[in-house]
């Protein structure tokens, strides 16, 4: 749905012309933009070596894993704000990774408002997140800074 080149902007351009046909869809698509933008956040502020903080991620899903994650990386390592004090919305976020996963796994099924209003709550929640990386001189458009881990003779 993604490409690679895509930035956020027209990620978010994508999702809310989405919303107009398919809202459930959207939502989907919305959350995979949070994702997407929580995860480049997380190596480019972390402090851990690049493929340290990939590795963790590979097993990180869901807001308690990548609340815990930012924690280790970003909040308790530089003094940095947690994640729910970056993320505004952080209780609206959770209720759309609460119905993504829902509607992901065929438990539950969504009206257009009511999907609609949770795929803006997770745009909103990737801007908070981008606004903070932009303030601490970080670009998730572009590429991400490498940390290499020390090699000890």
């Amino acid at each position: 749905m993604f490409l690679v080149q895509d930035s956020s902007s027209e990620r978010q351009i994508r999702i809310k012309k989405i919303a107009d046909e398919d809202p459930i869809l959207s939502l989907i698509l919305a959350v995979i933009h949070f994702e997407w933008t929580i995860r480049r956040a997380i190596i480019s502020l972390g402090t851990s070596p690049n493929i340290s903080i990939r590795s963790e991620l590979d097993r990180c899903h869901g807001l308690k894993a990548y609340k815990e994650l930012w924690k280790q990386e970003i909040s308790a390592k530089s003094g940095k704000k947690t994640l729910p004090d970056v993320v505004k919305n952080w209780e609206k976020l959770g209720k759309a990774f609460q119905l993504r996963h829902k509607l992901v796994h065929g438990v539950s099924s969504a009206g257009s408002v009511y999907a609609r209003e949770r795929t803006i709550w997770a745009l909103e929640a990737a801007n908070y997140v981008w606004s903070f990386c932009h303030e601490h001189g970080i670009d998730l458009d572009g590429r991400l800074r490498v940390r290499r881990s020390v090699k000890l003779s």
